[in-house]
């Protein structure tokens, strides 16, 4: 039997194409092909991209350049893109990146094996102009997380069309996985040693099944954390966060991104939800437990913020006090309606803004900091070895939030216990390990 040769793939942007990026991997292991997690070890390189932001297209274009330039000097024999920027930019990419075989879009990953077997794709490019692909647990996953967690995607593309926003030219508009087959993946997972599960759409709260999805999730046993996030305000409401608050395994953290508190900029942003919804949404949570984790995203820079909607933004994360904030500048993204409107706001002026949210964040973050400091927290180790352990707090999701770094002998990944806060720096918490759960 012939051996197939070894493949890499680079994946960039955020967790629902790293699941895309597991798909990927088990069609090809399925297949015969050897996986490899050093591309200067492999024969064939894949890199899945991201291309939401001018930002994240750049950075796609960066790696792929280098990986072309290997495919030129013959160091790799076939180099594949897919994902985001094919699927947004499918013609402009084509002459940018002459050494590339194949581009493919969302639609094509399953035909990935059979390309890569017939090795007869010299540029071509195959996108689907607007992408249903919808996977399911039909598509096993080689998971690229620690053996203990794993991300459970429940719906794909999205249907909201934020004026700002390249999602629904990128990912197609909203497709819901049935309910039944989102719990049997997540019982697929949990069978193999997956003790948290993190809920991801571009919108987890648009499934109109989310608290049977939850009620589903509960009753797993060997199940031991849910997470959920990228829930938007304007279908997030405050049964769902009873119902969180209710469980016993469903995390009460939830990642809202609100992107702004001025109700004229989230009008011109289509958000379809105003200020007092977003404040009493949260009031909401804090009512339920004072605790409650809440992480946002905001936007600075939106075509004509005001200096007085700023102060309004700034004003209400004071108030607010989100347990985590992501800051982002507007980006004018071409086909987007955003970028069609007068009034751009000046990178001067953006990066004065940014600049307070950023000194404002990092004081809430201190204050934070001294708030835990002293107390205990359940935790979970996500990595061991040279001498250091780190993990996260129950109100940490992981990649996008502090991690804690714990004293104390080796405690093997997967380990779930109690820690106590000892102090903290930037994006890290300083603990000592009390006792396992």
């Amino acid at each position: 039997m012939v051996s197939l040769p070894k493949v890499a793939l680079i994946n960039l942007g955020c967790p629902k194409n790293r699941v895309d990026a597991e798909i990927i991997l088990a069609e090809l292991a399925q297949a015969g092909f050897q996986i490899t997690g050093d591309s200067d070890d492999a024969r064939i390189v894949i890199v899945n991209t991201c291309a939401f932001l001018k930002e994240a297209i750049e950075e796609s274009a960066q790696v792929i350049e280098a990986q072309q330039e290997r495919r030129r000097r013959g160091e790799i024999e076939t180099l594949l893109v897919t994902g985001c920027l094919p699927q947004r930019k499918p013609r402009e990419i084509v002459g940018r990146f002459p050494w590339v075989d194949a581009f493919l879009g969302l639609d094509q990953i399953p035909e990935i094996p059979r390309l890569l077997k017939e090795n007869n794709h010299p540029g071509q490019v195959l996108v689907s102009p607007i992408p249903c692909w919808n996977p399911g647990r039909e598509y096993p996953r080689l998971l690229s997380t620690p053996s203990h967690y794993a991300y459970l995607r429940i719906t794909e593309g999205c249907s909201n069309c934020c004026s700002y926003c390249t999602i629904p030219m990128i990912r197609g508009p909203l497709r819901l996985r049935m309910t039944d087959d989102i719990l049997k993946e997540a019982g697929d997972l949990v069978s193999i040693g997956v003790k948290e599960l993190i809920l991801i759409a571009q919108d987890t709260a648009a499934h109109p099944e989310l608290s049977k999805i939850l009620e589903g999730l509960e009753r797993i046993e060997d199940l031991h954390w849910i997470r959920l996030l990228y829930a938007h305000p304007a279908h997030l409401d405050e049964e769902i966060l009873g119902q969180m608050a209710a469980s016993d395994k469903v995390l009460n953290y939830i990642d809202m991104p609100i992107q702004h508190l001025a109700d004229p900029v989230l009008e011109h942003m289509n958000r379809r939800v105003t200020s007092e919804k977003i404040e009493r949404l949260i009031d909401k949570a804090r009512s339920l437990d004072l605790n409650f984790a809440l992480r946002t995203t905001v936007m600075v820079g939106f075509p004509g913020e005001t200096d007085e909607e700023f102060e309004e933004l700034l004003e209400g994360l004071k108030r607010l006090r989100f347990t985590h904030v992501g800051i982002f500048v507007y980006s004018e993204e071409e086909g987007t309606d955003a970028a069609q409107m007068g009034n751009q706001v000046p990178w001067e002026v953006k990066k004065e803004r940014t600049g307070r949210l950023v000194d404002l964040a990092e004081l809430m973050q201190t204050e934070e900091t001294n708030r835990m400091t002293g107390k205990k927290h359940e935790a979970v180790v996500d990595f061991a070895g040279k001498g250091k352990v780190v993990g996260r707090l129950w109100n940490s999701a992981p990649e996008i939030d502090r991690v804690v770094e714990i004293e104390g002998s080796l405690i093997e990944p997967g380990r779930f216990g109690e820690v106590q806060i000892t102090g903290g720096k930037d994006d890290r918490l300083f603990a000592r390990w009390i006792e396992s759960i």
